[in-house]
């Protein structure tokens, strides 16, 4: 039986649809500075050239015996607002490994010639996403790594190296590039959604001006949305739309489908507080602006 719940999901990830919005919501006297994300060493077995793929496992998503994990997010430019399209992503990490009981962890995972490494390019609106597995844990002397994610984000003749790290990792204490305090923002929160899947986001803000970006190709009248800002967002987090039409919907869904809100808008700017009227419990939600002749647009936060 399909679980349109998770076709939900999936379609709008393999669309292209979601960016995101990441952070907690903040007070409005805890709002964080935009920053360039940091690099972090290239590690073991990157290779380049390859295959331009959603799904970089030999696995089926309906495997029930995988730890899958979905990650996407947004490549902006140096304001952490405007996107960035045609950007090159690449990931690369380490297999599954094997479970272990004593620690309850995946230990002694392995790089592999053919999977777990992918390139993505960003869409019009700079997002990326991917289907992989959680990686395990692989020895490093007298340790394991934490379980991580190799990027190579590159746009122009900028390009950033880096790692993703995953909250609540026992290793990351005793290892010296997760430990370190430039890591801080690249250790990102997972989420499982109702068929057991982890999702995580891991937004990437280069190095590169604005105005450096080519968005020539990008047709403005098919974009409803101009911005939102600031980001991560806060009570003062605004949704500035290109155009004002009547009968503009918004909705605000959970990571499962389930519609939490909708509203119709009424002007071209919209404080996201006044939409999300009750407190929302941790995780990650989905808001969908659809207009009268059919366009949509997804943006995707976490609280």
């Amino acid at each position: 039986m399909i679980n349109y719940r998770r076709f939900f999901i999936k379609t709008l990830l393999k669309l292209g649809l979601i960016s995101l919005l990441p952070g907690k919501i903040f007070a409005l006297n805890d709002i964080e500075d935009c920053d360039i994300t940091t690099d972090d060493i290239e590690g073991p077995y990157y290779a380049g050239n390859y295959t331009n793929s959603y799904n970089i496992t030999p696995f089926n998503i309906d495997d029930p015996a995988q730890n899958f994990l979905i990650i996407s997010g947004t490549v902006y430019a140096e304001d952490c607002k405007t996107p960035i399209p045609n950007a090159v992503v690449e990931i690369w990490h380490a297999n599954q490994g094997v479970y272990d009981i004593d620690t309850n962890q995946y230990l002694d995972s392995e790089y592999e010639d053919d999977f777990y490494r992918g390139q993505i390019n960003t869409d019009s609106a700079g997002n990326y996403s991917f289907l992989t597995v959680l990686p395990g844990k692989y020895p490093n002397g007298s340790y394991y790594r934490p379980s991580h994610i190799h990027y190579k984000t590159s746009y122009l003749d900028t390009e950033l190296t880096t790692q993703v790290y995953f909250e609540g990792d026992t290793s990351i204490p005793i290892d010296p590039w997760a430990s370190n305090p430039n890591a801080t923002n690249r250790i990102i929160s997972l989420f499982t959604d109702a068929n057991n899947v982890l999702n995580g986001v891991f937004d990437i803000n280069l190095n590169i001006k604005p105005e450096n970006i080519n968005n020539t190709y990008l047709k403005e009248q098919d974009k409803i949305i101009k911005s939102i800002w600031p980001n991560p967002i806060n009570q003062n987090t605004t949704i500035i739309l290109n155009k004002y039409e009547k009968n503009t919907q918004i909705k605000i869904y959970d990571i499962n489908g389930q519609i939490i809100t909708r509203k119709t808008i009424l002007g071209t700017e919209i404080k996201l507080m006044n939409i999300i009227k009750k407190p929302l419990t941790k995780g990650f939600y989905i808001l969908q602006i659809s207009t009268p002749n059919g366009l949509k647009e997804v943006k995707r936060f976490i609280v």
